[in-house]
Order: C-alpha cells, then sequence, then structure tokens
C-alpha cells in the first residue's frame, strides 16, 4: 500500500512539473489566447473561427507545439513585422511579449541539436513503382492505346490502374508516409503483379528472364531454377541479406514438386508474392531490436540513394558496395553520386523533382494541343536537367544564358538566337508533332534567360488572353522564394468592380483591393513579383513597359524597380539566399521522402549557409544532402 501511494504521489508530482515546465503551456498559449485565438481557433457566435486554416486551440502543450514546427516560423515573421494581429484589431502586443515568443522559438526550435529522422516504412510512390517494376523486368507494362503523333495517351498498365500519389507535407508525391495500402490498392497490387511474372516468362521477354536464370536451351530445369530465385529476389528485396526468405521459396517450391505442380507454376507463383511483399513495395527496411541513433544499415543507404537520383532500384554496383560494406567511405559515396547522376536514370530525378517542385503540371492544363503542350513543359525540365548534370551554380534557376526550346517557340526568342533550334523531322501526310528541344544559347535575347522568363511558366496561371499577376505572384512567392503564405481568410472581399463612368486601369482596381487590411498583408508580398512579369503576356511574348504595361513595383523590405529587368537583378543580388535556401530544403526533402522535423532544420541551414558562401551548385547540394545525418543516420525507438 506504502508502494502504490509512493508511486501515485510520484507520477502526480512527475505530470505537475511536467506542466509547469512545459514552456508552450507557460509562455506561448496564454500569449495565442489573447492575441490570436478570436480568429483562429475562438468561437464567434458559437461557431469556431479558423482563419486560415489555423486552429490554435488545438495546440496544447509543446509537443503538439513540435509537430506543427514550420507553423511557428510564420506566426513569428507575421508578428515581428506587426501584420498579425490585423490593424483593426484592438488589442497588439508590447514589444515584450513579442520578443518572449521570440525568444521561445530561438530556445525551441533555432539553439537545437540536429538528429535524424525516426526510422519509418515508406510504401513506394506509383512513380516509383512503376520504375522498380521496369528495373526488374527489363521492360515497361503496357496496355494497348490508339496513339497518333499529334496527342499522347498513357499506356503504362501501373499509371492507369493505379492512383496518383498526392503531395505529402514535404510537398512531393514520393513522401507516401500518410498514404497507407488500403485494400482497393491491395487488389491492383496483386493484378499487376500477376501480369508482370506472365508477362516476363512469355516467350518475346526471354532475353529478359536470361538476365537472371542465364541461358534457357530446351526445358526451364531446377538449375535455372534456384539461379531466377536467388537473383531476383536480391534485385526485388534491393538487399543481399535476404537468404532466409530465399531458403523458404525453395521449400515450398520442393513441396509444390512433391505435389506434382510444375517447376515454372511454382517458380511463377514465387515471383508473384515477391513483387506483393512488404520488402518489394517499401523501403526503409530496418531492425527493430537495436535501438537509439545509429546509422542506416549498408543496403538501406544504397536504397535510399538510389530512388532519390534514379527513382528506382539500386543497381549491382551499388548492391556490391553494400555487401562490402563501403558505402560510409565518404570518397566511394560521392564517387557513387556523380556516376548516377551522369547516367541517363537520373532524368527520372530530374523531370520529377522540377515538375513537382515548379507544379509544371497546371502547364498541361492550358491547351489541349499536345505538341505545343510538350514545348512548353518540358522546357524548364530539360533546363533543371542541365543544372544538375553541367553542374550549374544554384542562382543560375533565375538566370542563365542557356534555355532548351523546339520549334513552337521560335517566336519568344531572337532570330539569332532561335536559328540554333532544330526541327524533327515528320513523316508524310502528318501535319504537327511533337519536337525535339534544342539546347540554345541566349546571346541576342536580352529579355530571356532562367525560370522565370519560359513561356510555359508565364502562361500557365494566365486567364484567357490576359495576365494573372496575382497567381504569378504567388507561385514565385511559393515555389522560388519558398515563403508559404496559406489559405486567404473565407473574408476576404471581392475584386472591386469599375464604378459607371471609371476607367482605372487593371493595377488600379488591384490597389484598390489591396486597400483592405485583411488583403495587404498577403498582397504586398504577392503584388510586386506579379506585376513586376507584366512585361510578358498571357502567352510568355515580351512587351516594353508603356502607360498600359506597368511592371514597376516595390518590395516588402522597400527596394524598387521600375521593370522586371530590374526585378530579375533583386532577387539575384538581393534575394539569393532565400532562393538558395528554398533550393536547398527542397532537394532535401524530396531526397529524404518526407516533411521537415524541428530536427532538420540545424541541417539544412548548415548546407544553405555552406551553399551561400561557397556560391554552390546543384551537385554540390546534392552531394552535401548525400553525406548528411539525416541521410546516412536514423533513429529507432
Amino acid at each position: 500500500m506504502i508502494r502504490l501511494q509512493t508511486l501515485l504521489f510520484f507520477l502526480l508530482s512527475f505530470a505537475l512539473f511536467a506542466e509547469e515546465n512545459d514552456s508552450f503551456r507557460t509562455k506561448v498559449k496564454p500569449y495565442l489566447d489573447k492575441y490570436c485565438t478570436s480568429c483562429h481557433g475562438g468561437t464567434i457566435d458559437g461557431e469556431v473561427t479558423i482563419k486560415g486554416k489555423v486552429n490554435f486551440k488545438a495546440i496544447g502543450n509543446m509537443e503538439q507545439a513540435y509537430q506543427k514546427h514550420a507553423l511557428w516560423e510564420e506566426v513569428l515573421d507575421l508578428v515581428e513585422h506587426k501584420e498579425m494581429p490585423p490593424e483593426e484589431e484592438k488589442l497588439h502586443p508590447s514589444v515584450a511579449e513579442t520578443d518572449l515568443i521570440k525568444n521561445w522559438y530561438t530556445e525551441k526550435f533555432v539553439n537545437i541539436k540536429a538528429a535524424p529522422a525516426k526510422a519509418r516504412l515508406t510504401r513506394l510512390s506509383t512513380e516509383y513503382y512503376r520504375n522498380s517494376l521496369r528495373s526488374l523486368l527489363g521492360f515497361d507494362l503496357i496496355v494497348s492505346v490508339t496513339d497518333t503523333p499529334e496527342t499522347v495517351t498513357e499506356n503504362s498498365l501501373v499509371l492507369k490502374l493505379m492512383p496518383p500519389d498526392p503531395p505529402g507535407e514535404s510537398g512531393f508525391s514520393n513522401d507516401t508516409s500518410q498514404a497507407p495500402i488500403t485494400s482497393t490498392l491491395w487488389e491492383k497490387y496483386n493484378f499487376i503483379a500477376n501480369s508482370a511474372v506472365e508477362e516476363l516468362f512469355d516467350p518475346k521477354n526471354k532475353v529478359h528472364l536470361e538476365k537472371y536464370t542465364g541461358p534457357i536451351k530446351g526445358d526451364f530445369t531446377s538449375i535455372h531454377a534456384k539461379k531466377l530465385i536467388i537473383s531476383f529476389t536480391y534485385q526485388a528485396f534491393k538487399t543481399r541479406d535476404c537468404n532466409e526468405q530465399i531458403k523458404m521459396s525453395f521449400t515450398r517450391i520442393k513441396k509444390d514438386l512433391a505435389k506434382k505442380t510444375p517447376l515454372v507454376q511454382s517458380c511463377k507463383k514465387e515471383l508473384k508474392s515477391l513483387l506483393v511483399s512488404p520488402e518489394f513495395l517499401y523501403n526503409g527496411t530496418y531492425n527493430k531490436n537495436k535501438k537509439g541513433k545509429q546509422p542506416v544499415s549498408q543496403y538501406l543507404l544504397a536504397q535510399r540513394l538510389s530512388y532519390f537520383l534514379w527513382g528506382t532500384l539500386p543497381d549491382k554496383e551499388l548492391l556490391d558496395l553494400a555487401q562490402k560494406k563501403q558505402l560510409f567511405n565518404k570518397q566511394v559515396l560521392l564517387k557513387q553520386v556523380d556516376r548516377m547522376l551522369n547516367d541517363q536514370r537520373s532524368k527520372t530525378f530530374t523531370e520529377l523533382f522540377a515538375r513537382e517542385w515548379l507544379a509544371l503540371d497546371e502547364i498541361k492544363k492550358s491547351s489541349s494541343k499536345w505538341p505545343q503542350v510538350h514545348a512548353r513543359f518540358y522546357q524548364p525540365i530539360h533546363f533543371v536537367d542541365y543544372l544538375v548534370r553541367d553542374d550549374r551554380p544554384l542562382m543560375e534557376l533565375i538566370d542563365s544564358n542557356v534555355t532548351f526550346a523546339n520549334p513552337f517557340q521560335r517566336a519568344f526568342y531572337n532570330q539569332k538566337d532561335s536559328a540554333q533550334i532544330k526541327n524533327t523531322s515528320k513523316g508524310r501526310g502528318i501535319e504537327v508533332i511533337v519536337q525535339d528541344h534544342s539546347k540554345i544559347t541566349l546571346d541576342n535575347s536580352p529579355n530571356r534567360g532562367g525560370i522565370l522568363t519560359m513561356p510555359g511558366i508565364l502562361s500557365m496561371y494566365s486567364g484567357k488572353k490576359r495576365t494573372s499577376p496575382i497567381l504569378r505572384g504567388v507561385w514565385v512567392l511559393e515555389r522560388v522564394l519558398g515563403d508559404h503564405l496559406g489559405e486567404a481568410p473565407m473574408d476576404v472581399p471581392p475584386i472591386p468592380k469599375q464604378k459607371p463612368g471609371q476607367k482605372l486601369t487593371f493595377r488600379e482596381i488591384f490597389k484598390l483591393h489591396q486597400a483592405a487590411d485583411s488583403c495587404a498583408i498577403c498582397h504586398q508580398k504577392i503584388d510586386p513579383l506579379g506585376f513586376g512579369l507584366e512585361n510578358y503576356d498571357y502567352t510568355g511574348k515580351f512587351r516594353p513597359s508603356s502607360p498600359e504595361v506597368d511592371s514597376s513595383g516595390m518590395t516588402p523590405d522597400g527596394r524598387e524597380f521600375k521593370d522586371f529587368s530590374e526585378l530579375k537583378k533583386l532577387l539575384v543580388k538581393r534575394y539569393d539566399e532565400d532562393i538558395i535556401r528554398n533550393i536547398s530544403k527542397k532537394m532535401y526533402t524530396y531526397a529524404l521522402a518526407r516533411g521537415m522535423e524541428a530536427p532538420d532544420r540545424p541541417i539544412v541551414d548548415a548546407i544553405s549557409n555552406k551553399m551561400i558562401k561557397s556560391d554552390g551548385s546543384y551537385r554540390d547540394l546534392i552531394r552535401e544532402v548525400v553525406i548528411s545525418p539525416a541521410f546516412t543516420s536514423m533513429i529507432v525507438e
């Protein structure tokens, strides 16, 4: 009885101590309750008000605050710039109160030790799954479609059947931690596995089967079966440390043979089971018996590297190095990074990374004519691939004398520059075909160069025969500068209409909209960037400044510019650190296939600072991510 009372006293005392020492409860929550929750979690007329999808009432302690680590940087930025609480509110925090929040944030989220994330299994995204099957089989699983040179129709069985993965917390579709396998998805995995194995054993794919079995002359023998099971399992499981699974496969095959099951049929059954196993469908397997912070296994490091830079299974060279325990040698690891980036398989990485980071799928909505859409869609993808493949400085994203263009884009460039664009020959009777892109240097096109001046980027958020400065500005702010605005409040007033007799310009109408306090907070960031691109029309063609085309503006920190060329110079010279930090964060989260956590910040800050000081290149950045503790280590709980 005394022991029980002592235990209860200890637990109660510990709970009270923990509550008293919870800095969120004691410092931040009173501040939020006083100044913020009336709009973000409070109750008005009996209804909960959650503006901008931010509910501070749902965060009750320090543990929950850590889970929302990205939110606090935004909160601090708004508070420090006196953008929140809104000006019309009666209560506003004092300098001392704001300093209290700032000091709390610095202590809990800035001055913390770097640490890797907790070990977790990650389901292969649909793109990674399709690539992995193709690597295993040696061919793509396709369905018959009617296609023409003027159109494009998806013929991948995997992409036809599997739903596309929504972006995870990182903003990338390879971040599948919040998208588990459902029963419907499981049925599709089984169907695809059956199709894959049957195709592999089809006589037309004999050369691919022999990659595993060796030459087959005559009957399929037990020697072929043994080679097949061993080599296929090694490849599908992404490891050579799977001999127990191989022994179990041999045991099942032996039992099947005793029941007079044909050898080929038994082997097919084993391969199908491998293709629906967790070891194939997931990445990140680890030893749960060994707890604490530790290096990832050699094979897991090979997996991480391969899916980062190729989007598919590790090849023989990576698995060989993992087996020899050589991948933790820094020079060996970095040599592999260069080898893999020089390989054509890295185009999968550059395309997926560019497409999702820059929201390029929006370009596909701009027209139903695929050859023209293809021209705009692949221009930025080829450009990002060039930046990585040729090891260009990070800031060449904004200012470069190189681009990629095809005949559909000749009109956007000076005649001398566009002369470098080559035509793709077309067959007789075909009017329009998809054209290849040519690498061109922009020696005579002063208004081009960099991602912001590409026709596809400029046109993807335009309306019908007019530009959309707001959507353009949001894209630059979020995708290039890395400043996330969040959801617009529900009570934002509509853009005012002109009164009878008024002849306001598009710019003047938006100034009236921006005058509202609830609008000004965001628009003072968005509008300079969006209207700064007004030198380009809704198709992306350049037009000089005039009374009707006003590209002037002032950045939130008071820097004026008269047109896009001056805005571009400001981005390169004054906002380079913001841009480099954003590129670094995007590369980091894509590589790890997960969102940022609080202990990631010191790692990303260190990488970003190194890139800023050294004028780092894309390969420099990739190397730093690969050798970072987040990539090479994990915490097992």
